[in-house]
């Protein structure tokens, strides 16, 4: 009988009081069942844990782990993968809502394709349309190259985010790739780049563009404060992505 694998799903939060107990629950209702929920919340000074508490207490699947002082999200990240226990890995941000079928969806196309090590769905900004289930979203392969213009341009329906994405474990574990922790902004773009231009991950990687991952815009994330010197310090993050292209496409 077939045995659905483990996957490990990252769910991680920051003073997320009025949104973390949403993002939980659409983490809970997924289809797809064999999941190590791993919530790393980063001393939120909220009620952020209550909510968190309130879920862990109903879902055996869940842990929690808290750090008594701020490390900030590179950091976090970090220990999301020190925690990975499953076949697969995927990031959820504490404030963003999953479609039903998102898990079910992305596990089902690496399954299906043991050649590939990353894959990718569509994300809105805010509420979109009814989510498809999981055998109606078409997945396309692309080539490394392919893969690497996706994560780094703008704009692009695979998008250097890293939630959108599920990750096999043993390469991405195998690729040793970090995040840098003395990032603040553009920590994932990095690090995106880097895992797909890893000899590590395969050759070829999956995307589909319905959209299974809504993406929480708050005004007080920092996608929406950075300072200018922040933006100089992405700038700089951008050109060495681009310098990383240069093995690639």
């Amino acid at each position: 009988m077939y045995k659905e694998p483990l996957v490990t799903v990252a769910v991680l939060s920051h003073n997320l009081e009025g949104y973390i107990g949403h993002s939980l629950k659409t983490v809970n209702k997924q289809t797809y069942k064999n999941m190590d929920i791993v919530i790393l919340d980063d001393a939120s000074s909220d009620d952020t844990m209550s909510e968190i508490n309130h879920w862990a207490a109903r879902d055996d699947r869940m842990r929690v782990i808290k750090n008594n002082k701020r490390k900030g999200v590179a950091a976090v990240r970090n220990q999301a993968l020190n925690q990975i226990r499953g076949k697969y890995f995927i990031f959820v941000d504490g404030d963003d809502q999953l479609a039903p079928s998102f898990v079910e969806t992305l596990v089902g196309a690496l399954e299906g394709n043991p050649d590939v090590s990353i894959a990718s769905v569509g994300f809105s900004w805010g509420a979109s349309g009814a989510p498809k289930k999981a055998h109606e979203v078409k997945f396309r392969k692309i080539d490394r190259a392919g893969m690497f213009e996706g994560v780094t341009h703008r704009g692009h329906v695979i998008s250097g985010m890293v939630w959108n994405k599920i990750y096999r474990s043993a390469d991405l574990l195998d690729s040793k790739v970090r995040f840098d922790e003395t990032l603040e902004l553009a920590e994932d773009h990095l690090w995106i780049a880097q895992v797909v231009a890893s000899k590590a991950m395969s050759e070829y990687s999956l995307f589909a563009t319905d959209v299974l991952y809504n993406k929480v815009s708050r005004s007080t994330s920092i996608i929406h404060t950075a300072s200018h010197a922040l933006r100089e310090r992405e700038r700089e993050i951008d050109q060495q992505i681009a310098r990383i292209g240069d093995d690639i496409i």
